[in-house]
Order: C-alpha cells, then structure tokens, then sequence
C-alpha cells in the first residue's frame, strides 16, 4: 500500500491516475483510501501518518478541493463512541493557549494602568494639582531630554 499526500494526490487525479476514492471508518474518524490504476494507497500528513478526518464533512471538502466530487464511504470500521478513548493530549498547545492568555492579560492590566494615569492627568488639569505646560516650557525641556539622551549614547 502506497502513501499520497495532498499534493500528490492532485496530481495523480489531475494525471488520470485515481480510479475511485473511498471515505473508511477508523475507530472515531476516517482515512481516505485512494484507489490508483496499480495499487490502493492512503492519504498521508506530511509526518507520513494516515490523514484523519474526525468529521467527514472536512473529509469531502478536501476531496472536493483537489478535484474529486464522489466518493465511497465504508462505515464498518466507525466507532464515534471511541472518540473520547482517542483524544490525544496536545501539551505543546495547552502551553501556548496559556501563555496567549497570560500576554492577554498583561495587555489589559497595562490598558488599566495607562487609562488610569490618564485619567489622573486630566483630573489634575481640571482641578489645578496639574498645569499644562507653555510652549517655551516644552522647548527648554525637550532640549534637556535630548541632550541627556546624547550624553548616554556618548558613554
């Protein structure tokens, strides 16, 4: 039995090579058995295991993007209630979810401190424990800030 990936598949259909395609159950999902002229062979991921399709919908929208609009189905081997005896832990996920969480929520108490420093500023300006700053003031400042930033670069 020969192992196909997508692109191999295309190709071989796109070639006059595939004779029939059939959809079989696999414990809780399915693998496509391609049937080719010479032999039968699997559609493989390209770690060069058996493609499974825990829904055949997904299964026939694949067939259908590589030209194929029929196909078998062999139901025998189908167990859906196997699906939970199947689920295979994914810790390479598990971490990134939490570390995408983590970083989300480093960016919403951010948010929460700068809208709050903002907020203080204009609360500062309205009730005068704050003045805003003349265009000279900011002048004389911005050169200060400069020249200190120069003075670093040069160290």
């Amino acid at each position: 039995m020969q192992n196909l990936n997508l692109e191999q598949l295309k190709a071989a259909t796109a070639a006059g090579g595939v004779t029939g395609i059939t959809l079989r159950g696999d414990g809780a999902a399915f693998v496509v058995s391609v049937q080719t002229q010479r032999d039968e062979a699997i559609l493989v991921t390209s770690k060069k295991q058996p493609r499974r399709f825990s829904d055949p919908r997904k299964a026939l929208q694949v067939l259908r993007a590589t030209g194929w609009n029929e196909c078998r189905i062999d139901a025998t081997q189908w167990r859906p209630e196997d699906r939970v005896l199947e689920k295979t832990a994914r810790p390479d996920r598990s971490a990134a979810l939490k570390a995408a969480h983590e970083a989300a929520q480093a960016d919403a108490d951010y948010d929460k401190w700068f809208r709050a420093k903002v907020q203080a500023s204009i609360d500062g300006l309205a009730d005068g424990s704050n003045r805003a700053y003349t265009p000279e003031e900011w002048a004389v400042r911005r050169a200060e800030i400069f020249a200190r930033f120069k003075g670093k670069q040069a160290a």
